[in-house]
This record gives C-alpha cells, sequence and structure tokens, in this order.
C-alpha cells in the first residue's frame, strides 16, 4: 500500500495485480505452477480495484485476515503517534482502529481467530479487533534482555517530513538502527500450534509470548562469538510445518529462522533453542523471510537480492540467487511456486520451480514500473509492504 491520510477516500490506481491472461507472451518461467491445471499463468498488468489513502505517510506494515475481507494496515496518525487501521476490502471503509501506540507501528500480526490484534512499536501491543480496546503491553526491560544499552530513549519521534518518506537506506520499518534501544522489540511472527508470538529484538535476542495467558515466556540469546556480530532482528519465520493439518491440528515448527540487520541468518531448534546454524546471507540489512517448504528457506535484502536456501544441505550453502531489482528489496509475498517482490516503485515476479534462463544459466526477477495517478499524471510511488490475496 502506499501513503495517505484515513480521513478521506480517493479512487485512484494504486497497485498492479496478477490476473489470468489469455494470450501468454511472456517468459515461460513466469508461469503458474503447482496449483490447479485448467488455471492460466499469471501476467502483471496494471489493473486498479480500489485506492484507498490510508495513513498519514508511507504504510509500513500490513496483515490480511484469513478470511480475506479485512486487511490491517500501521502508520503515521494524529500527532505523529503510530496508528493500525482496520478496513473492510469489500466497501474500502475504515471500519475502526487501535490508537495506543506512542512511536511508529513498525509490525502486525493478527492472533488467529481469537480477535486480537498484537502490533509492534517497540513495545507488544494486544488489543481487540472488533472494539480497538487495549487488552494488554508487554516491554522488555535492559535487565531481561542482558545486553545494557547507551540509548536511553526509544525509537526518535517522527517528523511530518520523515512520514511522508520511505527510505530504503535506513531500515525497511523507517527506523535508524543506530537509534533503536537494544531491549526493544523489533518485528513478530505468531506460531499457531502454541498460541505463541516470538518477537525479535534490538540485540538479536528472541521472546517468547503467551498470547492466551498473557505472559513473557522464556528468551533465547543467540549470542555469536563475533563480536561484531551484535544486531537487531529485522525478520523471523519457522519451517517444518507450523500449518493447519486435516481436521484443524496444528503441528509444532522444527526450526525457526531470523534474519539480521547485519544480513546474517540464523536458525533455531525450535525444541531446544539450541543454534545449528549461523551464516553471512546477504550483504545488507534483512527485509524478509520465509518457508514455503520444510526444507526451503526465502530470504530478501537490501543488497538487492533474493535468495533460496536448502535447508537440507549444510549451511552456508550456495543459494539460488535472483537479481534484477535495481533497489533494496524491501519485502516479497508467495502464492504458490511463485514469488512477487517489491523494490520501491518496483514489482517483480519469478517462479521457483522454473527459475533460470537457459540462455544464460542466470536467476532473474523482471521488475515493472509501478504508476500512481495523480490528478490524470502518472507518477511513481515507493511501495512498503505487499499481501496477496486468492
Amino acid at each position: 500500500m502506499q501513503e495517505g491520510t484515513p480521513n478521506q477516500v480517493n479512487l485512484e490506481p494504486w497497485f498492479w495485480f496478477p490476473s489470468p491472461a489469455t494470450i501468454w507472451d511472456g517468459p515461460s518461467f513466469l508461469g503458474r505452477v503447482g496449483i490447479q491445471k485448467d488455471d492460466l499463468p499469471w501476467k502483471i498488468r496494471a489493473s486498479v480495484i480500489h485506492s484507498i489513502r490510508a495513513h498519514h505517510g508511507a504504510v509500513r506494515s500490513m496483515a490480511v485476515h484469513q478470511d480475506e475481507s479485512t486487511i490491517f494496515t500501521a502508520g503515521i496518525g494524529q500527532g505523529y503517534k503510530g496508528t493500525v487501521l482496520k478496513w473492510e476490502l469489500s466497501r474500502t471503509d475504515c471500519l475502526s482502529g487501535y490508537y495506543g501506540h506512542e512511536e511508529v507501528v513498525n509490525d502486525i500480526c493478527i492472533l488467529s481467530s481469537s480477535g486480537r490484534v498484537a502490533s509492534c512499536d517497540g513495545t507488544i501491543h494486544i488489543w481487540n479487533s472488533q472494539t480497538g480496546k487495549q487488552i494488554s503491553v508487554f516491554a522488555e526491560s535492559e535487565t531481561e534482555s542482558g545486553h545494557p544499552t547507551s540509548h536511553p530513549t526509544s525509537v526518535p519521534k517522527v517528523s511530518s517530513d520523515q512520514a511522508n518518506v520511505l527510505n530504503l537506506n535506513t531500515l525497511s520499518n523507517g527506523m535508524l538502527s543506530s537509534a533503536f534501544d537494544s531491549s526493544l522489540y523489533t518485528c513478530m511472527h505468531l506460531l499457531d500450534s502454541a498460541e505463541t508470538l516470538v518477537v525479535g529484538t534490538g540485540n538479536g535476542s528472541l521472546r517468547f509470548i503467551d498470547v492466551a495467558r498473557g505472559q513473557k515466556l522464556h528468551i533465547w540469546r543467540g549470542e555469536s562469538n563475533e563480536p561484531s556480530f551484535h544486531s537487531l532482528i529485522s525478520a523471523i519465520c519457522s519451517s517444518g510445518s507450523n500449518k493447519t493439518q486435516a481436521g484443524g491440528i496444528s503441528n509444532s515448527p522444527s526450526l525457526i529462522a531470523t534474519g539480521l540487520s547485519s544480513g546474517h541468518c540464523k536458525l533455531f531448534d525450535a525444541k531446544s533453542g539450541n543454534v545449528i546454524s549461523s551464516w553471512r546471507a546477504h550483504d545488507g540489512y534483512v527485509t524478509k523471510l520465509a518457508s514455503p517448504e520444510e526444507h526451503l528457506l526465502i530470504s530478501s535484502s537490501l543488497d538487492r537480492t533474493l535468495r533460496v536456501w536448502d535447508l537440507r544441505m549444510n549451511l552456508p550453502s550456495q543459494p539460488i540467487i535472483f537479481r534484477g531489482h535495481s533497489d533494496g528489496i524491501s519485502s516479497f509475498s508467495i502464492w504458490g511456486q511463485d514469488v512477487i517482490s517489491i523494490s520501491r516503485n518496483r514489482i517483480g515476479l519469478l517462479s521457483l520451480s522454473k527459475s533460470t534462463n537457459e540462455m544464460d544459466g542466470q536467476h532473474h526477477i523482471i521488475p515493472q514500473k509501478l504508476y500512481v495517478s495523480d490528478n490524470g499524471m502518472r507518477s511513481l510511488s515507493a511501495l512498503s509492504s505487499i499481501r496477496l490475496k486468492s
């Protein structure tokens, strides 16, 4: 989504979406795979459904409810405080919001079917998505985190100029790493099987929070012997079957992966908390991790690459590296075997099953520019978040 204000709804073009192509004239490796045989391949075209000016400034995060008709967006509200808004897509209406944050909200997590939402601004706020009322707030003290910090204050207030700029030279959530308190929370990942939030911190540790009981659990330090390795956790995902099986039963994941602002990635054993592997995955800040299959890990970075890692190999194994974006990749989303990535004002599509161009043996992302209609004129718009709907 793009930047805007919640007080006006303006049906102008703002995004591209993949639609079935009756005549496919693109490269063969961009075809959709792993779905119904009678489905046609994707072709990205400039088609517009709705345009919503959601926030004052860039949209920092977005989450889609499992019903796929409701989304939550995080951005800047009045007084430049963090705000989370709830939207009904069929009507493009803002249904409600949560206004309890003091700082920029950098992540949102929908807590299964409980009707609760978690949002992060350095602290974790749990709130009722129907009423917008706060349920609980979690914070990490310096004593608990085990890493004293030289920064006595939290993230600095956002100015009006900063609210309207998405700067990919800073962190993906708009916060400068040099100003980030090591005891603050940075990002979240929900383990559905245990109703547990896994939360990253500014010192590279993982905090576990029992959502149902509303209490903090253990913390995994994940320290490194390298003195220069100290960096914040920027992305989290789980691998090994954090998915609902037949009968509504969820199996616990076997691995938890973290991406760091240093470009490193780590794999934790989900049962013991031991670090299984730690390696230099990218040359820049890791913006997102995902595990579409038990043995695969996908990572994106501000180093302008998207990489696919085989977890069955001894890491760091040689990954499949996708190049093509001219700026840092801020996020991506997966549909079956296809990955759509965003980089500043471009959107790119790649296939995990047919990723190699037979001509030169290279792995390519083919980006397309995104234009926004502004008073009849086409203008470029920086993309900050992407989610796919079926």
